[in-house]
């Protein structure tokens, strides 16, 4: 066990005064927004990333007053210059012939086209990229290829010994923004907390990158079903529509196979199963099951919820799905984020001298719009409504999808405002008004 040095090292006799150095493990877009706002307010940061930024990920979306804070930090242009281009959302029939077409949700969620592309969609990989660039124009350090190997915490600083270096380092405060397998939580609160702070869903998803045939560029989004809840998906990755996203997905309680693979097998055998699960099936799936079996980017997961009563301990503080994971099938994951890091950034900034005061403040402002926006629409029913398990829902789900991209309808629905769309409504938060200047 490391214990804190008679002389702190966050005291600079050069500079007269201390220097608040805050460590965050994650360089994500909750590591590095978190980030881009200690630095603003003077704060200096340490970005502890354990990998080296993957060239695409997940497609994601900024909504909301998500919209406000990236305008703030001055990014909200180029965000909008490097979105996928995704302009909409079709519905395939078995043969993989389109059924009908909706358009894009507007980014302040105004008015609903009742699809799950958003005017701003944009790839994790891009936006984590326009974010750490911002960070570093901060002044803000990255340091590659390590993570959190140990942290002890004292009354006037934290310790944390980083796997880069193995000696231990002291810090103001430590920010995990390390997603929904944390090693800071892991290291930070107690084990009955860590083992029931995640809520499994019935659904698993694998996501990877794919070639696009040029003769046939993807410029909008392509979804299609099959019975025992199987989805495939394409979306776009740029504007250019030569490669995709591809999501395989599988909504169902017979997972046993799916559940043994995703927890203990390799990539490899995650692809065979996902190939053998999709067997029998037409349309895009030779397409998309081909793109996966060449993917160097594919990842495979039972989707998951996180949820804590607290979201700090001392002085070390969850930002993002370390803290509060909606899962992907709310839609709110980077919406709730960004929202995070600019409030747990204020509020450091507004009590530099006593973190967990900050942090305790943090929670106080924001649990109310996690409690309600990161819950799963329908009381949870949203993934297997819109994944059928029979023949016969595909039929209804098809047609009802028919009837709402009829232009008469989609006209209708752009008439009203504040519709929800696929992700379910959101609650409308009013953000706080923060300097960034520490007191």
């Amino acid at each position: 066990m490391y214990t804190l040095r008679q002389k702190s090292l966050l005291h600079s006799p050069s500079l007269g005064s201390k220097i608040h150095h805050i460590l965050i493990v994650g360089g994500g877009p909750a590591g590095s927004s978190t980030a881009f706002w200690l630095a603003k307010a003077g704060f200096k940061v340490t970005i502890a990333e354990r990998s080296t930024i993957p060239p695409y990920g997940q497609g994601i979306d900024i909504t909301d007053e998500a919209v406000d804070i990236v305008k703030k930090m001055g990014l909200w242009e180029k965000i909008k210059e490097n979105t996928t281009g995704e302009s909409g959302f079709a519905l395939l029939d078995d043969a993989g012939k389109e059924t009908g077409m909706v358009g894009t949700n507007p980014a302040d969620q105004s008015k609903s086209a009742f699809s799950p592309t958003n005017e701003i969609e944009i790839m994790r990989g891009t936006l984590t990229n326009i974010f750490m660039d911002a960070a570093k124009e901060q002044g803000v350090k990255y340091r590659y290829g390590c993570t959190v190997s140990n942290m002890q915490q004292g009354t006037s600083s934290a310790i944390a010994t980083l796997s880069d270096t193995n000696q231990p380092e002291e810090y103001t405060a430590i920010i995990g923004a390390d997603g929904v397998a944390s090693r800071v939580r892991s290291l930070t609160f107690d084990k009955t907390t860590i083992e029931n702070c995640f809520k499994q869903t019935d659904t698993y998803v694998a996501y990877f990158s794919m070639q696009v045939d040029p003769k046939h560029q993807i410029t909008h989004s392509i979804l299609q079903h099959a019975n025992k809840g199987r989805v495939m998906w394409m979306r776009p990755i740029d504007k250019t529509g030569s490669r995709a996203s591809g999501y395989l997905i599988v909504t169902t309680t017979d997972a046993a196979d799916l559940q043994q693979v995703a927890r203990h097998g390799n990539v490899e055998q995650q692809k065979a199963l996902l190939d053998k699960r999709f067997e029998g099936v037409g349309g895009i799936k030779d397409k998309i099951i081909q793109g996966m079996r060449e993917s160097q980017d594919f990842y495979f997961t039972r989707v998951v919820q996180v949820r804590l009563d607290t979201w700090h301990t001392g002085r070390c503080a969850l930002v993002g799905d370390a803290a509060y994971c909606p899962s992907p099938l709310t839609g709110q994951g980077t919406t709730m984020a960004v929202l995070g890091s600019y409030i747990l950034a204020g509020e450091l900034a507004a009590n530099p001298e006593d973190p967990a005061a900050a942090f305790t403040n943090y929670r106080k402002k924001f649990e109310g719009f996690v409690r309600e926006n990161g819950t799963i629409p329908l009381g949870g029913r949203a993934p297997r409504l819109a994944a059928p398990q029979s023949d016969l829902g595909i039929w209804i789900l098809r047609l009802v999808f028919g009837t709402i991209a009829r232009p008469g309808f989609q006209k209708l629905f752009n008439s009203l405002p504040s519709l929800p769309s696929f992700g379910g409504q959101v609650k409308k938060f009013e953000l706080p008004d923060y300097h960034f200047q520490m007191r």
